[in-house]
């Protein structure tokens, strides 16, 4: 940590005449470096623009690689696509080491990275898969919906006639576009990276949560299923602009769109700017035919243009229809469905995903898409990740039994909260997972709060219109940015920065009246170092929950027996348990000490709310 106590500071400099290691030293390597030597400036941003200028591939091997290292470093600090941006940069470092040449290091690396980003897109869209991501009172779909109309309507007059369908369709329709993106991708990449440009700019035009460093680095990426415009850009170009009547429509499309975010922001920001202008070349690359014979020629890189299956629209209807519908319609038929679903795509797919894994077992396609699954897939189910995994937006319960319809989630905390099974555990495992969940009733830990509800609630900085809607299709519309409250952690500049936050959002979160919640025994383990490391006074008052309780109603209602912690800048004060004030114990989970920090590198769980009449469901949390 960057911000120290006066008395901390000066047991620092008590130990080290010079003054040189501060507080930040004391956190790791990595945010003692960032402390007095900003890497990013200094280091990835020449590199990046040598890369531009000498594409040689020495030196975007050490770019790529210094991109890899520094993420690792920020690590779990990171929005969840920079996961997806370092899982694909890394096979890319692999192939540069092991390669002659770029044509050699492309490729090993471009079928790899198609894969992993089609995976990518599958676990997004899997994590949709909510009883509460359906639920329209909770769901980030109808926040998101809600917002978007809000943008939209004043250019628009006649879509409020729409709007309360639209929100009511939220759910399935959103769902379901993240759903076709990849089926797509798989099944006709060219028409695959049309709807994804589509997707990426609806999050575009978002009037506040305008999250434009994903949609960037997604469009930055669907140039790998366009070979021939890869191969040779201005060939594209040349050929784009001669096929003269799509290119006039692609140019008013990308024109009209310019306009419309203009009016929607106010100004076009550099994230949207270079989207509109690779989403041009992209336009432009699809609407003429592949030079060089067509779409069975082949470059230094490969094939000019990747294999499409017959029908692959009507094929991608059906899947969708299959996956993203039955949930808000039939619920109880969403497995059988799903199963469908997925058993068809892989009848159409290019090759059938066992022959999939069996020709790529040993070589860095199969390596990459594996990894690609396992962090989107299987962090969640175990409990291994929350914060920064693929469940953006899909008001996901990670613990405290799943609301996934169809898979488990926190299946390490769920197995390790009983005291009998983490005792028969090993004691590196019942220490990083073990403890079961706690509710927070009160605090003044300036840390705890900010991290906690008030701390990181964003509801009122959604747009008006955007209220309006959602209480006119009953939806709660309560909004948490407990993402970006743990991002930016005592970072206050970049979390002013975001696109929800107002600059008196951080500074007002000092009310020790702030809603219970609950976290596993791991995060307030993790919170009360942050705030000892702060050297401030703090109270705490917390209740631990009993393994058979798994919904927000029965945490908010449990009356057992509360831990009240005391604490002065210079260590414990007092720590007593229930009414008879008896002294904890040393197992008292507030005496113990951090967390693994191995594991702090990975597991940064979100808080779930206790709020009055707020029922069962999660709320949406970015």
């Amino acid at each position: 940590l960057d911000t120290a106590s006066a008395a901390r500071r000066a047991s620092a400099a008590a130990l080290t005449p010079a003054g040189m290691i501060d507080e930040s030293c004391q956190t790791g390597p990595g945010a003692c470096l960032r402390a007095h030597f900003d890497y990013d400036w200094l280091v990835r941003l020449p590199l990046a623009l040598a890369c531009l200028l000498f594409p040689r591939r020495r030196l975007l091997l050490l770019a790529h690689l210094v991109n890899v290292v520094g993420w690792a470093d920020r690590m779990p600090a990171v929005w969840d696509y920079m996961c997806w941006c370092a899982l694909m940069e890394a096979p890319f470092v692999l192939a540069a080491a092991t390669s002659s040449s770029m044509a050699e290091t492309a490729r090993k690396f471009l079928p790899a990275m198609r894969a992993q980003l089609v995976v990518l897109y599958f676990s997004a869209a899997f994590w949709k898969l909510t009883s509460s991501w359906y639920d329209g009172h909770y769901s980030c779909s109808t926040v998101l919906m809600s917002e978007l109309l809000s943008g939209l309507e004043p250019l628009f007059p006649p879509l409020a006639t729409l709007s309360g369908l639209m929100l009511h369709a939220a759910p399935a329709l959103v769902a379901g576009i993240e759903f076709a993106v990849p089926a797509l991708l798989l099944l006709q990449p060219r028409h695959g990276v049309l709807l994804a440009l589509v997707f990426h700019q609806t999050i575009n035009l978002m009037p506040a949560t305008y999250a434009g460093g994903f949609s960037i680095a997604m469009c930055a990426r669907q140039i790998i299923f366009l070979p021939a415009a890869a191969a040779g850009a201005s060939a594209t170009l040349r050929r784009g602009v001669g096929f003269a009547p799509r290119a006039v429509g692609a140019t008013a499309l990308v024109a009209v769109t310019t306009g419309v975010m203009v009016a929607i922001h106010g100004s076009l920001d550099a994230h949207g700017g270079i989207f509109l202008a690779l989403a041009l070349f992209y336009f432009l690359s699809i609407a003429a035919p592949a030079g060089g014979g067509g779409g069975g020629a082949s470059g230094a890189y490969g094939h000019l243009r990747l294999e499409e299956q017959p029908h692959a629209v009507a094929k991608m209807a059906t899947f969708v229809a299959l996956v993203a519908v039955p949930p808000a319609a039939l619920p109880a038929a969403t497995l059988p469905c799903c199963g469908l679903g997925v058993a068809l795509l892989c009848l159409w797919a290019p090759r059938f995903p066992l022959r999939f894994a069996l020709a790529h077992a040993t070589d860095l396609t199969g390596a990459a898409a594996a990894a690609a699954a396992a962090y989107g897939f299987l962090g969640p189910v175990l409990g291994l990740q929350m914060m920064a995994s693929s469940t953006m937006y899909g008001n996901v319960k990670n613990y405290g039994g799943s609301n996934h319809l169809l898979v488990p989630t926190g299946l390490l905390q769920t197995a390790l909260a009983e005291q009998s099974s983490a005792a028969a555990a090993p004691a590196w495992l019942s220490d990083a997972f073990g403890g079961g969940l706690v509710r927070i009733d009160a605090t003044n830990s300036s840390v705890l709060l900010s991290l906690a509800v008030g701390g990181a609630e964003m509801t009122d900085k959604l747009p008006l219109r955007a209220r309006e809607l959602l209480s006119s299709a009953n939806a709660s519309g309560r909004y948490f940015e407990f993402y970006a409250a743990r991002n930016y952690y005592e970072r206050s500049y970049d979390h002013d920065k975001t696109a929800l936050h107002a600059a008196a959002a951080a500074a007002g979160a000092t009310d020790s009246s702030d809603p219970a919640y609950v976290v596993p025994a791991y995060e307030l383990r993790r919170s009360l170092a942050l705030a000892r490391r702060r050297g401030e006074p703090f109270s705490l008052e917390y209740t631990p929950l009993p393994p058979g309780l798994g919904t927000p109603t029965q945490w908010r209602a449990h009356a057992g027996e509360k831990v009240s912690l005391d604490e002065a800048a210079d260590g414990l004060v007092s720590c007593v348990v229930g009414r008879a004030r008896e002294a904890c114990g040393a197992a008292e989970l507030a005496l113990l000490p951090p967390p693994p920090w191995l594991l702090t590198r990975v597991l940064l769980p979100y808080p779930i709310p206790l709020l009055d009449g707020a029922g069962d469901g999660i709320h949406c949390t970015t």
